[in-house]
């Protein structure tokens, strides 16, 4: 039996405008799928409570960005109310995400849209501002020094915190001092 003499690296090319295409459509799936597979264990541990022990080590890493879940289980109580009152609201219609399920995930604003404000004295840190964390009311806010501490995490890239501000509405929402629009 003869065999082809043909490269196994050959077959596997892939390049040009289409293989360009499918790698976009790819990583577009991946994103959704990241956020699906968020939204669909918060639902399952929502609804079921002891999915939250159950999947305590994986919530902590989406929050926080470690598997180490004893270190944040006081606030378990603070983001369960939180992620209850998100939905209610989700489901009454008083708001929707504004993050499409396929945009990349950020973990900063994209800075063709906006630029720091020149009279904003912290250079690129939200120093202790916080406006938009306490208007939200968001649990992962430290009260003390206004600090984040799911900074970062996925929770932080994937949904809105990273890519804040998305247009002036969320400037304008938060009174944001840090951020403007470019012209």
């Amino acid at each position: 039996m003869k065999t082809l003499d043909y490269p196994a690296q050959e077959a596997l090319k892939f390049d040009g405008p289409l293989a360009s295409s499918i790698v976009c459509q790819l990583k577009k799936l991946k994103w959704a799928g990241a956020r699906i597979g968020f939204i669909s264990f918060l639902t399952f541990g929502l609804t079921t409570g002891v999915g939250l022990y159950l999947l305590a080590p994986l919530f902590s890493y989406y929050f926080f960005g470690t598997f180490r879940f004893w270190k944040y289980a006081r606030l378990g109580p603070r983001l369960l109310v939180y992620a209850y009152s998100l939905a209610f609201g989700y489901l009454k219609g008083e708001f929707s995400p504004s993050v499409s399920l396929t945009l990349p995930p950020m973990s900063k604003p994209d800075l063709s849209l906006v630029q720091i404000n020149p009279a904003w004295q912290n250079g690129e840190a939200c120093a202790d501002c916080g406006k938009c964390c306490k208007k939200l009311r968001c649990p992962l806010q430290e009260k003390d020094h206004n600090h984040c501490m799911g900074y970062d995490s996925f929770y932080w890239r994937y949904f809105n915190c990273g890519r804040y501000p998305l247009h002036q509405g969320d400037i304008d929402r938060y009174d944001c001092p840090k951020w403007v629009m470019r012209a």
